[in-house]
């Protein structure tokens, strides 16, 4: 059986079509894969710092020591700031007893471009105004 230079030709460049596509598939599975990589590398960063912070007592600008954040090419800093009552569901607030809350504001900066790549506030008690 001969095959014509037509057939071949038209073989070739559905073969050709066809890697082409799967190539391009790879590639945009390997882009995701990464993102995906460093999202989760900035979610474990930013889970580390924000349960130092909440550990912590006091309500000064926190360093996080290097035993703790050892990621030489990013910069952590944790701040305190006052968290608006209005907030709460009405039962929650202006309730006898009820402590104070303070927003810890967790941010994480990289060193090369001081981008940002990660932030959140989380709510906690206020343990040192009630103290006596």
């Amino acid at each position: 059986m001969k095959f014509t230079l037509l057939e071949v030709v038209t073989a070739i460049g559905i073969l050709a079509l066809s890697l082409a596509g799967l190539l391009q598939l790879l590639t945009s599975s390997q882009e995701r894969i990464s993102k995906n990589v460093d999202l989760w590398h900035h979610t474990h960063m930013m889970m580390q710092a924000a349960e130092y912070a909440l550990l912590r007592e006091g309500e000064e600008e926190l360093a996080v020591p290097q035993e703790i954040f050892d990621y030489p090419d990013y910069f952590c800093q944790i701040t305190y700031e006052e968290l608006d009552e209005e907030l709460l569901p009405e039962e929650l607030s202006n309730q006898q007893g009820q402590l104070p809350l303070k927003g810890v504001k967790v941010v994480i900066q990289r060193n090369s471009d001081q981008k940002e790549v990660a932030s959140i506030i989380v709510d906690r008690f206020s343990y040192e105004e009630n103290n006596p």
